[in-house]
């Protein structure tokens, strides 16, 4: 069990990194094998097709990106730091991995069940972690909150409208490079407003 194991993560970590420099239309399950001196037929033992390779790759890489990000904010002093080091982290995940993003162009742009899910838990994730910054702010008197779960889903909200509003004028389904640059910039100046009406000063 052990072996099969170190056998899927090996072909996950190849995966990663075909998909973070190719793209996943460009990527083939035979340069997968090739990279990790794997036959096609054990490739195909673990991951049926690309898709279900694609969609563990993904979901290994959001566990390592909470890890990084959580590590970060526990050093951060206040909250407003914490939740500006979640929206630089993930920017920084976005700009290193980005190929890794453009997936609608084999996909499409409805998502199948499977990597929808790993994008709500990531949504889940990133409401969960900014809720414990904000009852953090509240406990060491930073801020002022009646309702943590509603400004929390009202901040996310409100940042992901940015993202949409870039792409609306550019008809994007998924931003360019530059366009993250805006939407991060973007994100922190709205972040610093949202939370300086927060302040118990």
């Amino acid at each position: 069990m052990e072996n099969q194991d170190k056998k899927r993560n090996l072909i996950i970590n190849a995966a990663l990194l075909r998909f973070a420099h190719y793209g996943l239309a460009k990527t083939t399950m035979t340069d997968i094998a090739k990279d990790i001196s794997f036959s096609k037929a054990l490739l195909y033992y673990y991951f049926p097709d690309k898709l279900s390779l694609y969609v563990s790759v993904i979901e290994h890489l959001m566990h390592t990106i909470s890890k990084d990000i959580l590590k970060s904010v526990e050093k951060t002093n206040t909250c407003t730091e914490g939740v500006l080091m979640v929206l630089q982290k993930r920017q920084g995940y976005i700009q290193k991995y980005y190929n890794l993003m453009e997936f609608n162009k084999l996909i499409g742009p409805e998502l199948p069940d499977d990597l929808y899910e790993k994008f709500s838990r990531a949504r889940a994730f990133e409401l969960k972690i900014i809720a414990s910054l904000l009852r953090r702010g509240v406990e060491k008197g930073e801020f002022q909150v009646d309702n943590i779960n509603l400004t929390t889903e009202i901040l996310v909200e409100a940042l992901s409208g940015i993202h949409f509003n870039i792409l609306s004028r550019h008809k994007n389904i998924c931003p360019s490079q530059e366009q993250f640059k805006q939407i991060f910039i973007k994100e922190k100046f709205l972040a610093k407003i949202f939370l300086s009406g927060l302040s118990a000063s």
